[in-house]
């Protein structure tokens, strides 16, 4: 009985020391090389988590007098090496992002910031701009950017009107031609006197210095509109729109916009029979003229 117990207490323990070195062995083989233990879950292990970011969108509302709107970013590089954020583009010319270097190389677990500014110059209401980052392989983020100007619409105004005063054309370059060119394009008629017209002669408040199109004391005919339109007056906010003087629109939409004021605006009869008679010294007649007279 003792043999037995003997024989089966060392198989016992042959058979625990092979068990124990499969055990080891199987661990050797599943952790990585140096390894104490299985790896903790976390942001460092996952490769497709590279950047954090503190926000994708910000937000700022601007104080009268203003000229650049500030933002700063804060950016946190997760991974456990070192990443090479290459650049910072930003959505047009009048935004700029300032990284602390270019490129610039953000430790392991270490962070910082870009800066982001919009000049303001020339722009109101509420405006979108975004920059874009490059890092990591080709990998881009998007920051976007909101911002929105308060300042006293009496201000832009002025300021709009000084520098068309300078150059009667400067609402159909830059950033102005968002707003006096490009919303005009395809359009006819009514929704085109609406893009080009009616945002300056219809605004409200209107500038003091914008005519009110339905107060014109004079004759109004197609060759009256047609030729305002087209060539605008120098000296005045009055842009010329034909593209012949460097304008936004075409010979096509501009008989369709005078046509158009010739209906919506009718001629003042009594300032036509009154040019009439000015324009003829020998008559004598105060009839009213012919509204289908040419001007």
């Amino acid at each position: 009985m003792i043999r037995i117990r003997k024989i089966g207490y060392f198989a016992g323990a042959k058979m625990g020391m092979l068990l124990l070195a499969g055990i080891c062995f199987y661990t050797l083989a599943v952790l990585p090389a140096g390894a104490q233990s299985p790896p903790t879950p976390g942001p460092s292990s996952n490769t497709s988590k590279v950047l954090a970011w503190d926000a994708d969108l910000k937000e700022v509302t601007t104080k009268p007098g203003d000229a650049v709107a500030k933002f700063t970013f804060s950016v946190t590089n997760l991974t456990d090496g070192e990443v090479v954020i290459t650049d910072a583009k930003p959505s047009c010319g009048c935004t700029e992002a300032k990284m602390p270097s270019k490129p610039w190389h953000l430790g392991p677990q270490s962070n910082g910031v870009i800066e982001v500014g919009v000049n303001l110059a020339g722009k109101s209401g509420t405006i979108f701009k975004w920059v874009d980052v490059f890092y990591a392989s080709n990998a881009t983020k998007r920051l976007n950017l909101k911002v929105t100007i308060a300042e006293d619409p009496k201000m832009v105004r002025d300021r709009n009107q000084a520098k068309a005063k300078g150059d009667r054309q400067a609402v159909f370059k830059g950033d102005c031609a968002s707003c006096h060119a490009e919303k005009t394009k395809g359009k006819t008629g009514k929704d085109l006197y609406a893009a080009a017209c009616g945002v300056c002669h219809d605004a409200d408040p209107r500038a003091t210095m914008v005519p009110d199109l339905h107060a014109i004391n004079h004759s109004m005919d197609y060759n009256f509109w047609k030729v305002w339109i087209s060539d605008g007056k120098a000296g005045t906010l009055m842009p010329a729109f034909s593209t012949k003087e460097g304008g936004p629109l075409t010979d096509e939409q501009i008989d369709s916009l005078a046509q158009f004021m010739v209906k919506t605006f009718p001629q003042n009869m009594r300032a036509a029979a009154v040019r009439a008679v000015a324009l003829s010294p020998t008559t004598t007649s105060t009839a009213p003229a012919n509204p289908s007279q040419k001007n």
